[in-house]
């Protein structure tokens, strides 16, 4: 009687290891199966999203070099070579040429860092540009954009004005919101989303989806 009650305890132990490594087994395949499928999904969206980052950024950059080769590039930079410019006279040329380009920031700046004309920002000629554009990457990046009440993500490209001698920048840019959100065609069961600010701390104002305003965004909270 005892033996077969080893015999049984031996049998249901080793009938239990087995389950038991096969659903390790099973487990551990699964998981590595879908952080396979999850890590695929993230390269394949993020891929997308840098193409159509470039895209824009490309069309961007042409437009950025219409207008640093325009008449009135050109005539700020000649002007401001014998001396400091009449700002009155550039009041409006950069919201004329933004809307003529389809850009939703644009300001001539002259090399000392002094705004000569703002698209978004009109009052601010005069003063400094605290955004250092000697110093800009070659091609397009992102930028906070500083507006009278609100900060927003832009597309931005700095371009110097070809003229001999010049000290006169072009920088333009367009926001980057729940349109181009919209542009990107995300793996199912996948979201995207952009969180507009580099500031310590958290704000929902700056959290954008496809339809504007996100929804439960305090599980994001902790991410950003």
């Amino acid at each position: 009687m005892r033996f077969r009650r080893k015999l049984l305890l031996v049998f249901a132990s080793t009938v239990f290891i087995c389950i038991a490594i096969v659903a390790w087994i099973t487990s551990t395949l699964a998981k590595q199966a879908f952080e396979k499928s999850d890590d695929q999904r993230t390269a394949a969206l993020v891929a997308q999203f840098r193409r159509e980052f470039g895209r824009r950024g490309e069309a961007l950059a042409k437009r950025l070099e219409e207008v640093a080769r325009s008449e009135t590039a050109t005539r700020m930079a000649i002007s401001l070579s014998h001396g400091p410019p009449d700002y009155a006279t550039y009041l409006n040329e950069a919201k004329t040429i933004a809307e003529n380009q389809q850009l939703d920031f644009l300001e001539f700046v002259a090399g000392d860092g002094t705004i000569i004309s703002s698209a978004q920002w009109p009052a601010k000629f005069g003063y400094k540009e605290s955004f250092p554009l000697s110093r800009a990457p070659a091609q397009y990046f992102l930028h906070q954009e500083q507006l009278p009440d609100s900060t927003i993500l832009s597309l931005s490209v700095v371009k110097r004005v070809p003229v001999d001698d010049s000290s006169v920048y072009v920088m333009g840019g367009c926001k980057l919101d729940k349109d181009f959100l919209a542009s990107l065609d995300p793996p199912a069961g996948m979201r995207v989303f952009f969180y507009q600010n580099v500031a310590r701390g958290f704000s929902a104002q700056f959290l954008v989806g496809t339809r504007g305003g996100v929804e439960h965004w305090e599980a994001l909270a902790p991410l950003v």
